[in-house]
């Protein structure tokens, strides 16, 4: 193996290394794993980074076309654990959701956000840094100018 195949491959398990424990207990770790590189999906991963003034830790996000029934039941798991959760239903069923998990042993915060429409497509967003639930909505929500 060439010195440059061997640096990739090493970066490549520290990057699978570091998502995976920035998920640690969470059903979503699971999703972005299983779900992140089928077809009809993509999915965006940044470590330690800035996004909009704000610094994160993990930004992940997974937008989906056609797997919103195998992803709404590790959700729910997910769902259970949270400290805050805040949700908007429709026809009785969640269309959207944003909850705050349990914090890392060094800390940070955690957020789930997500979207469901009705044709089992939407979107999930996994947000862990020093961030405060407020500036999660302001990143979030807030228009661009």
């Amino acid at each position: 193996m060439t010195t440059k195949r061997t640096i990739t491959l090493i970066l490549l398990l520290v990057a699978i290394a570091t998502s995976a424990l920035a998920q640690q207990g969470l059903h979503v770790a699971d999703i972005f794993s299983r779900y992140g590189h089928e077809r009809g999906c993509k999915m965006v991963e940044m470590h330690d980074t800035e996004l909009h003034g704000y610094e994160l830790k993990t930004y992940q996000s997974l937008t989906y076309r056609i797997h919103g029934d195998e992803i709404a039941p590790l959700l729910e798991e997910d769902r259970r654990k949270a400290k805050k959760i805040r949700e908007v239903v429709s026809d009785g069923r969640v269309s959207s959701g944003y909850y705050i998990m349990p914090p890392t042993a060094e800390g940070l915060n955690r957020y789930i956000l997500y979207s469901q429409k009705q044709d089992n497509s939407g979107a999930i967003v996994y947000i862990e840094g020093k961030l405060e639930p407020d500036d999660i909505l302001k990143l979030c929500y807030q228009r661009r100018k």
